[in-house]
């Protein structure tokens, strides 16, 4: 919510004054260039996007195997590596349409004009399904310990 006050507009304060001094005598520039330069950032976009797109091929190739040899169709492993997938191809679509938008990563900051859905499939989701696979593990790693315990107290 903005809020406008009619008055004088305030005094321009000079730029070097604002600017924190450096060893060097020089001053930084507050808002020429941004903390993470152009390439290095494009660089960074096509590491992750690659990386998940590898993720996302040996999760695939992992269902596919699982189909190919009989397993149990409903499993943890089964369960685990389909949000595996379906992580990895949110993510995966994510980091590719930075190059879309200029080529920069729109992680921190994402574009304004994007509709409720696509910016909560995009970035809301995965965190959805990465708590879901964590709770699968977590049930994966507590099914041997509930195994275990006797049914009564009085039997131990």
């Amino acid at each position: 919510m903005r809020v406008s006050v009619a008055g004088p507009a305030p005094a321009a304060v000079p730029t070097a004054a604002r600017e924190p001094p450096t060893p060097g005598g020089g001053t930084v520039a507050a808002a020429s260039g941004a903390a993470v330069p152009g390439s290095v950032q494009l660089a960074l976009s096509v590491l992750h996007a690659l990386l998940y797109a590898a993720l996302f091929a040996f999760a695939y190739l992992q269902l596919w195997r699982l189909l190919l040899y009989r397993e149990r169709r409903l499993s943890y492993q089964s369960l685990c590596l389909f949000l595996c997938l379906a992580w990895a191809a949110l993510r995966t679509t994510l980091f590719s349409a930075a190059f879309s938008l200029s080529g920069s990563l729109p992680v921190l900051r994402p574009p304004s004009r994007l509709h409720f859905f696509p910016h909560w499939l995009l970035y809301c989701f995965p965190s959805c399904l990465q708590f879901s696979t964590l709770c699968l593990l977590n049930l994966y790693l507590a099914e041997p310990l509930m195994d275990s315990v006797p049914e009564r107290v009085g039997e131990v």
